[in-house]
């Protein structure tokens, strides 16, 4: 009787494997990973003040340590960074560092990024408003 169960076993599921390489349809969609550093503070349409200090925050599954930069955003869309403001801020998963701004110009086109050292894995934070 053991026998006839096990067969039936792997009867129903050789059946199942077949039925789904024979299924027609869409492809699921690939899972799309998160990304490996993320900022998650300071929101998009934040503010701080010029040479004040603004708390960042982030996730990071690299391991690395990683650095906080004060970036701007240029016409093109791409950032450039304009200062180390947290220096090894950590590697752990979750991060946070009061970074120090510098003295810049008002505006509304500056960034946060949070970069591993290596550069291999960053992201931006969306707009930050400087203000005098």
């Amino acid at each position: 009787m053991r026998t006839a169960k096990a067969k039936g076993l792997a009867v129903g599921a050789a059946t199942t494997v077949a039925a789904g390489a024979l299924a027609v349809g869409p492809a699921a969609a690939p899972a799309v990973a998160d990304p490996a550093v993320k900022v998650t503070t300071p929101a998009a349409g934040a503010s701080a003040k010029v040479a004040g200090s603004v708390l960042v925050q982030w996730s990071n599954t690299t391991g690395k340590e990683v650095d906080v930069w004060l970036s701007v955003r240029t016409p093109s869309g791409s950032h450039d960074r304009l200062s180390l403001v947290a220096p090894k801020a950590g590697s752990k998963k979750a991060g946070e560092a009061l970074a120090t701004l510098p003295t810049v110009p008002p505006g509304t086109t500056y960034t946060v990024e949070v970069a591993t050292q290596d550069g291999g894995e960053s992201d931006v934070s969306g707009p930050l408003s400087l203000i005098g």
